[in-house]
C-alpha cells in the first residue's frame, strides 16, 4: 500500500533482500551473496564502496568472475567525483535541462516526461554488463564496468561532440559570450537568447518538425529531409518557395514569404480534425500522430497490438 505505481513497475520480478552494510552480520551475508553471483550493480557516492568494503577490489578477490558495475552521478574523477547527484542534478550540469526550452518566471525547468538520466543510464548499465558477460564466456575472467549518469546524459545529446573544421569557431565565441552574460549578472533569457542564435535546429525548417493544434486535437508532424517536407508542405496546401525551381534564399521578397508559413500552417491545420489530418498526412506518406498523455496508452491499440 505504501508502494508507488513507479517503484512497482520498476522493481516488478525483482527478489529483494534489504542489509545494513554497516554491521558486521550484513556485511557477511552480502558477501556470501556475491561468492556465487554473476553481476554487482553499485550505485553510491565514490567514497561509499571502499567504506563498507563492497568495492571492486574486495569481492573480486572473493570472486574473480564477477561483473562490477560502478554508477556514479560524475564519475570518481574530476572535481565533482565526490559529489552525490540526482537526475535532476545531472539535467542541470548537462545541458539536457537547458536543452528542453521550458522557461518559467526566466528560470528553466527540468524535463519532467521521464527521469531522463536515470533511465538511459540504466540502459548504459546493461549494454556494458551484457558486453562484460560475454567477454567472460570469452575469457573467463570478470571485470569493472564505470558508469556515470553525466557521461550517459552527454552521449544521448547529439549534439556533444567537436569537429575542428565544424563549428568549433562558432562554438567556443558561444562559450564566451555566456560566460561573459553570467559574469555581468544577465537573466537566464538572455543567455537562452544567445544560444538560440547557435542553435543548429533553430531553422525556418522548424515548421516541418512541431506540433500542431487542429480543430479538436494536437498532432505532431517529423519531416527530416527535404522529400519529406515538399510532402507535408503539399498535403497541408502550402506554397513553401524552398522547393520551387530558381529559388534564391537572398530574395526579400522569398524570406518573407518562408517566414510567414509558420503562421499560415497554423491557421490551415485549425480547419480539420486531427483524425482528418492524420488521414491525410499518411496518405501522402508524412510522418504524424496524435499527441497522447501516457494514461492512455494502457489501452491504445497499437501498443497491445505489440
Amino acid at each position: 500500500p505504501k508502494e508507488s505505481k513507479t517503484f512497482i513497475a520498476l522493481n516488478r520480478g525483482k527478489k529483494s533482500l534489504p542489509l545494513d552494510l554497516q554491521s558486521q552480520e550484513g556485511l557477511e551475508i552480502a558477501q556470501k551473496l556475491v561468492a556465487d553471483a554473476d553481476v554487482v550493480i553499485i550505485n553510491a557516492r565514490p567514497d561509499v564502496p571502499k567504506k563498507l568494503g563492497i568495492d571492486y577490489e574486495t569481492l573480486s578477490e572473493a570472486n574473480p568472475k564477477l561483473i562490477y558495475c560502478d554508477n556514479t552521478a560524475f564519475g570518481r574523477q574530476g572535481p565533482h567525483g565526490y559529489r552525490p547527484g540526482y537526475d535532476l542534478i545531472i539535467q542541470a550540469m548537462s545541458g539536457l535541462l537547458a536543452a528542453d526550452n521550458k522557461v518559467v518566471d526566466g528560470v528553466p525547468q527540468q524535463v519532467t516526461a521521464t527521469a531522463v538520466a536515470d533511465y538511459t543510464t540504466g540502459v548504459a548499465i546493461a549494454w556494458g554488463v551484457s558486453a562484460a558477460l560475454f567477454s567472460r564466456e570469452r575469457t573467463g575472467k570478470g571485470q569493472k564496468i564505470d558508469t556515470t549518469l553525466l557521461s550517459t546524459s552527454l552521449l544521448i545529446q547529439g549534439g556533444f561532440m567537436e569537429v575542428e573544421e565544424h563549428g568549433k569557431e562558432e562554438k567556443d565565441e558561444l562559450v564566451e559570450t555566456l560566460g561573459a552574460l553570467r559574469q555581468a549578472g544577465l537573466p537566464y533569457q538572455s543567455l537562452l537568447d544567445q544560444q538560440q542564435i547557435f542553435s543548429p535546429f533553430n531553422t525556418a525548417f522548424r515548421i516541418y518538425y512541431t506540433t500542431y493544434q487542429t480543430a479538436n486535437d494536437v498532432i505532431a508532424i517529423a519531416c527530416l529531409s527535404n522529400r519529406l517536407r515538399k510532402k507535408a508542405a503539399d498535403a497541408i496546401g502550402v506554397v513553401d518557395p524552398r522547393f520551387s525551381e530558381g529559388y534564391d534564399p537572398e530574395d526579400p521578397s522569398i524570406v518573407s514569404a518562408i517566414e510567414s508559413l509558420s503562421e499560415e500552417m497554423k491557421t490551415i491545420l485549425l480547419s480539420k480534425t486531427g483524425e482528418e489530418w492524420l488521414s491525410i498526412l499518411d496518405a501522402a506518406g508524412v510522418p504524424a500522430g496524435p499527441v497522447r498523455f501516457i494514461q492512455e496508452l494502457t489501452n491504445d491499440e497499437q501498443v497491445i497490438a505489440n
